[in-house]
């Protein structure tokens, strides 16, 4: 396979995608939930569209996606494909339905590429039958829960608002039995809450190995909190981590330090103007377009997804609304030009960037609490000898 020598252009800005190697896919199995979770991007930032689409993925759209992953991979001469299962609450799906769709993504990209599935559920529907069917296509599971049942109930609800707290550790356990790899814990950041509590619940109570904390989805146009007192919680959280006498990986922090040491980084931004990754969201009725978490921010409105059925992913790149978001995602915030985190952090997540005036060119919300984050974390890796000399002496 030769990869494509395009450079993909619009009338407003280039990305050069020569170096793409791995394209993930967050395919929306469901655009339902068994929860109504305050803070969820999908259905409560605002963005209705949900409503318009149908509830499960259809069979004939997966395999119209595998077709176009093909075609794109061998273009590009790709090297990975991720694929998230998603939702809405995608075990919403019946099984068998979700099997036939994995099996066809398994028996058709597997002899191309590495391909990698997940799933994100909130594990409330999770059984040994399910447990079976993550075996069988090699799924890696990730089950959002925000603590414990004090932490998790003030944002984690059903729609009649009941607890979600015991049906979710009900089915992170039976993952945690009976799956080779256990799974990841996604948690939102309620900087309220004391994440050493926070911590040793799912290091103690619930026998976690690997987690990660998330910043909440809010940007230059919503957000009124204190940005130092997240920063605060994710120091605790590495405190803790340091601590900690087994081995446990938190996502957040473990994704910060392979940055100092340049590796890439796939939670913030990783190569600045040639992106070698690449995210597409798929609806559920077929539509291509931007990864949706920035659904959350008004930069989404009026998108107009290509559809899967007559349009290619190489049709998706070429839109100009794709490509000011890959632009602004890779491109550091004007503001942080001397900033020495800059190629650490790239301003932040996207999501966390936005503002109607400017766009993406500005810091992320969180920014003075990164900063005082980044800072503790280098401190600590000086003082214990770590050789940093990647970084100015500044920075220490």
């Amino acid at each position: 396979m030769q990869a494509s020598q395009a450079i993909i252009s619009s009338d407003r800005v280039k990305v050069d995608f020569r170096n793409l190697h791995t394209i993930a896919i967050t395919l929306k199995v469901s655009e339902r939930c068994n929860l109504d979770c305050d803070y969820c991007y999908f259905f409560n930032a605002g963005d209705d569209s949900y409503e318009e689409h149908p509830s499960l993925l259809s069979h004939d759209t997966a395999k119209i996606l595998v077709q176009r992953l093909k075609e794109f991979a061998i273009e590009y001469d790709l090297r990975r494909i991720v694929i998230h299962l998603h939702g809405g609450e995608p075990l919403l799906m019946p099984r068998p339905r979700f099997e036939r769709i994995c099996e066809e993504f398994r028996s058709n990209l597997d002899p191309m590429v590495d391909l990698a599935l997940t799933v994100q559920t909130n594990g409330s529907l999770i059984d040994l039958e399910w447990i079976e069917t993550f075996e069988r296509y090699g799924i890696q599971v990730g089950i959002s829960l925000d603590g414990a049942q004090k932490h998790n109930d003030l944002h984690r609800y059903d729609h009649q608002g009941r607890s979600s707290y015991e049906a979710t550790v009900r089915g992170f356990k039976l993952c945690q039995e009976h799956l080779k790899h256990s799974p990841m814990i996604l948690s939102v950041i309620d900087a309220d809450f004391s994440a050493k509590e926070i911590y040793q619940h799912f290091r103690e109570d619930l026998g976690a190995e690997h987690f990660d904390f998330l910043l909440p989805d809010l940007n230059h146009d919503n957000f009124d909190g204190n940005a130092e007192a997240y920063g605060d919680f994710l120091i605790d959280v590495f405190d803790q981590m340091v601590d900690d006498d087994a081995s446990v990986q938190v996502r957040i922090i473990d994704h910060f330090i392979a940055r100092i040491y340049g590796y890439d980084n796939f939670l913030f931004s990783s190569e600045r103007y040639s992106p070698e990754n690449l995210l597409v969201t798929v609806s559920s009725d077929g539509g291509m377009g931007p990864e949706d978490t920035i659904r959350s921010t008004k930069f989404w409105s009026g998108y107009d997804y290509k559809d899967v059925k007559t349009s290619s992913i190489g049709e998706v790149l070429q839109d100009p609304i794709l490509q000011d978001f890959v632009y602004g995602k890779n491109t550091p915030a004007t503001a942080c030009e001397d900033c020495c985190w800059r190629d650490v952090c790239g301003s932040g997540q996207p999501e966390h960037r936005y503002g109607s005036v400017n766009g993406f060119d500005n810091p992320s919300v969180y920014c003075e609490g990164l900063d005082k984050f980044y800072t503790h974390v280098l401190r600590h890796l000086a003082l214990k000898g770590e050789p940093l000399s990647k970084l100015g002496a500044a920075l220490v």
